[in-house]
């Protein structure tokens, strides 16, 4: 030891740096282990909230569908009153307004949430909702409903065990993901909210959103089906469907 100089042990950085090395250490691995984990709940959470957004938007799109059709006579005065059921036409290209007139057969699109004066609905797949309208229940029809003499209904909604209701009037589809061989681009047209101003266009064809189980296609009328026993993404199905019935009218 040189007299007035203190003596450093050079030992002692090493221990130093190893324990701060190893503090490191610990700290990432529980910042890991706890995205993992939170990672996990959040997906987990999700696959569990699905099927509630799906009931939560089916049910507000039909509770609009049926205050619609209540309110719906062209002269409310107090001689007609409300004597009429009609329902929206469908949207066709996506920015949530019905396209009118839509034919005088039952006609499908886009749920017109706009004119529902609801927002853009969405199923837990972040995808706009499907609607069918048959061809009695909307303006150009053929046949007046008539709240005291509503006409026969049209559609009919089934499921795995066999028929659910004959007296469908109305659909709303929550399509899901993409499966199979389903495509959902926009061209030639312009992205709207939930579609493509192009009618033609990928985005726009009940094909790419609907599918086809126990051979029934729901992409089609009169028939359609839906059941929980029948959601399976990976087999090409995950359509969930509400109906709204003449009775609910």
């Amino acid at each position: 030891m040189i007299k007035g100089r203190p003596v450093f042990n050079c030992s002692y950085f090493p221990r130093r740096e190893s324990g701060a090395a190893l503090l490191i250490f610990m700290i990432l691995l529980t910042v890991s282990v706890a995205t993992f984990l939170l990672t996990g709940m959040s997906r987990t959470s999700h696959k569990l909230a699905s099927p509630f957004q799906n009931t939560r938007v089916l049910a507000e799109a039909k509770n609009a569908l049926i205050a619609y059709a209540r309110l719906s006579d062209a002269d409310l005065n107090a001689e007609t009153g409300l004597n009429y059921r009609y329902l929206p036409c469908p949207d066709e290209d996506g920015d949530g307004l019905e396209e009118t007139p839509c034919g005088s057969s039952s006609a499908d699109g886009w749920l017109p949430w706009m004119t529902l004066g609801l927002p853009p609905l969405r199923d837990a797949s972040s995808t706009c909702l499907r609607y069918f309208v048959a061809s009695s229940y909307k303006q150009g029809g053929s046949t007046e409903p008539l709240i005291g003499d509503l006409p026969t209904a049209e559609f009919t909604l089934n499921s795995a065990e066999g028929i659910i209701a004959t007296d469908v009037v109305a659909l709303v589809l929550a399509p899901g993901s993409v499966v199979l061989d389903q495509r959902r681009g926009v061209s030639p047209g312009i992205a709207t909210e939930c579609g493509s101003t192009s009618s033609v266009s990928e985005a726009n064809l009940a094909a790419n959103y609907l599918e086809t189980t126990a051979g029934i296609n729901n992409a089609s009328s009169p028939e359609f089906i839906s059941s929980p026993l029948l959601i399976d993404s990976a087999g090409g199905f995950n359509d969930i469907v509400t109906a709204v019935l003449t009775s609910e009218l």
